[in-house]
């Protein structure tokens, strides 16, 4: 089996976010054929991410994002899951993490997140920042699971 047919490429992952944006505009009509426990189960898997980026667990972290993440900041730094493990698994990076305003959409095996972040960054020394940032994230439903492939964030306009 070649690479191509094996995994999603970073276009690919793209790709999704821009199809993710076009179902956050669809009409309420199509947003009404949503699979409600699709959407919970999303929706749980949004919220065990936030606790693990906060309590740096790498196992969970593991599981939740796919091979292919591309994790966008919103100073335009972009992981790659092995670069978010090395940068979050085992740390205390962020203090904490506040979700609000979350939306979640869910087509066949696609889910797409936005919501606003609001994170109390660990600098280390006892120095601390905040950051108050839009979020969109791509996950996709493998087996039973949702896996996180994108995530971009941005920041909020003053």
């Amino acid at each position: 089996m070649n690479a191509r047919k094996s995994g999603f490429s970073r276009r690919t992952a793209l790709i999704a976010v821009g199809a993710g944006v076009a179902v956050g505009l669809a009409s309420k009509a199509m947003a009404a054929g949503t699979d409600e426990t699709n959407s919970t189960d999303l929706a749980n898997a949004v919220e065990i991410l936030r606790r693990a980026l906060v309590d740096g667990d790498g196992e969970t972290l593991t599981k939740l994002a796919h091979d292919d993440l591309t994790y966008s900041h919103s100073d335009g730094r972009v992981w790659t899951k092995r670069d978010l493990l090395e940068n979050i698994a085992g740390k205390k990076r962020y203090l904490e993490i506040s979700v609000s305003s979350q939306t979640v959409s869910v087509v066949k095996q696609t889910g797409i997140v936005r919501h606003t972040y609001d994170v109390v960054n660990n600098l280390g020394d006892g120095k601390t920042s905040s950051s108050h940032i839009k979020v969109l994230m791509c996950w996709i439903k493998s087996g039973k699971n949702w896996q996180l492939l994108a995530r971009s964030g941005t920041t909020v306009p003053a």
